[in-house]
């Protein structure tokens, strides 16, 4: 293979030892480095690709960037950073990007990071590894390294920048996995949902299909994209937790920086879905004591359900919190589902499971330790009996009551069925739903079709 390229991008202004250093040793390690230069405060006349280049693909002009407040010349260069270093790739003059920056640059790199594909490695040497990345990252899969200091080269960090590049080297020069030929499927997960993903995932490799699992703490904005790039070719959004952890502001939702929104993807491009309301009856937050402080009084006073009259949630572990929606959070949610299913171009169909929707939404008589909350602790903790039907969930009763009327049964079939989405006879269930959207024979409203006696259909 010949010699990969690496582009290493930062503020060649501020930095320039330290991007020329990036570029040695890049070079030292067997990669062609190109220069991008970023830099805010001024061009410098010895970058590969030079500042005017760069903003040069969106036609914008330094003078702007020289006399625009910080926070706007970050996006300004940033943007057209993301157009120039895809451009680039494209044209077979990008294998890579590396960059060592402290904030400033940090915010600026990895607007053309998240533009690049996945799988083009991207390397960030930041200062602010040892915080929350989250806003850099966004859903993308770069990999972020704390070189202990933003600038100078000494003992501790020549080290660690040197072995990132020969990393991102490395990583280049790594063959792209062949495709298997056979078709993807996306299943979205909790560990609180494991059980019934597992099971899918099995039914739907027998059947042909190879599975892709996002763990819906952010992971389902990488699903939309890859769905929007033809990666994906039907999606069982089994566990869409990103729709309570955005209503509740969790660290846990969708990356602030992504900008897109969760559950279009499948809807907009027409490829079979499957949407089960796994996980929404809780938001998988961040530490209690993170909590915003009016979240934290809802538990005290009882606005919100607490964990067993302790005027507490309940905590996951450590960093993760269990937040239970209100029944007018859940209502709110269910007809912003709707709208979204509404718009669909393919097959798509909304099953819920009475029962419960996760292992910590049980009832004490069918918890159990395979279903992840043991026997004999009673009900799980976000567990809301409907008073009608003590059997069934409260929030599933309201949101099948939504769904009847939001629904268009046109486009949408609507199934409810008496079990809980642990059951394995749900995941059965699901998967013979899915089979005639799979093999092309699905027509609206023909659900009853698939499941026959074991569950019920909202019919036109």
């Amino acid at each position: 293979m010949s010699r990969p390229k690496i582009v290493c991008a930062g503020m060649c202004d501020t930095k320039s030892a330290e991007m020329r250093f990036l570029a040695d040793q890049v070079a030292a390690f067997g990669g062609q480095p190109i220069i991008m230069d970023l830099s805010l405060g001024g061009a410098v006349g010895w970058a590969d690709v030079p500042l005017t280049e760069v903003l040069g693909a969106v036609g914008e002009d330094v003078s702007r960037v020289h006399e625009a407040p910080r926070a706007d010349a970050i996006n300004m260069v940033g943007h057209a950073a993301a157009k120039k270093i895809v451009d680039m790739h494209e044209q077979g003059e990008c294998d890579g990007m590396i960059s060592w920056a402290g904030s400033v640059g940090t915010t600026t790199v990895t607007h053309a990071m998240r533009a690049l594909p996945y799988g083009v490695p991207k390397i960030m040497l930041t200062d602010m590894a040892s915080s929350d990345v989250s806003v850099w990252m966004g859903n993308k899969d770069i990999y972020f390294i704390n070189p202990t200091a933003e600038q100078g080269i000494n003992i501790v960090t020549s080290k660690i920048v040197r072995a990132a590049c020969a990393g991102i080297v490395a990583m280049a020069q790594v063959e792209e996995t062949q495709a298997s030929g056979r078709p993807l499927a996306a299943i979205t997960t909790y560990g609180v949902t494991t059980p019934a993903v597992n099971r899918c995932a099995a039914a739907l490799e027998d059947m042909g299909w190879d599975c892709v699992m996002f763990h819906a703490v952010g992971a389902g904005a990488t699903m939309e994209d890859l769905v929007r790039d033809g990666m994906i070719g039907a999606v069982l959004d089994l566990t869409p937790g990103e729709l309570t952890n955005n209503l509740f502001g969790s660290p846990y939702g969708t990356p602030q920086s992504w900008g897109g929104d969760r559950l279009t993807a499948a809807s907009e491009t027409g490829i079979p879905q499957i949407v089960v309301p796994g996980g929404l009856d809780q938001c998988a937050h961040g530490a209690f004591e993170k909590l915003p402080e009016q979240y934290k009084e809802d538990f005290r006073t009882g606005v919100r359900q607490d964990f067993r009259g302790s005027g507490m949630p309940y905590r996951h572990n450590d960093v993760v919190t269990v937040m239970f929606p209100t029944l007018e959070e859940v209502a709110e949610m269910s007809r912003s589902i709707a709208g979204k299913l509404n718009r669909s171009r393919g097959p798509a169909a909304f099953v819920i499971p009475m029962r419960g929707w996760s292992a910590y939404d049980q009832s004490e008589k069918l918890a159990s330790r395979e279903r992840g909350w043991s026997e004999g602790n009673g009900d799980g903790p976000t567990w809301q009996p409907d008073p009608d039907n003590p059997d069934w969930s409260r929030r599933a009763v309201l949101m099948r009551e939504i769904m009847q009327n939001e629904l268009d049964p046109a486009k949408v079939d609507l199934v409810w069925v008496d079990k809980h989405i642990l059951d394995p006879e749900f995941s059965d269930l699901v998967i013979d739903i899915f089979k005639p959207m799979l093999d092309g024979s699905w027509q609206p409203g023909k659900a009853a079709l698939a499941v026959g006696q074991t569950a019920s259909v909202a019919r036109q």
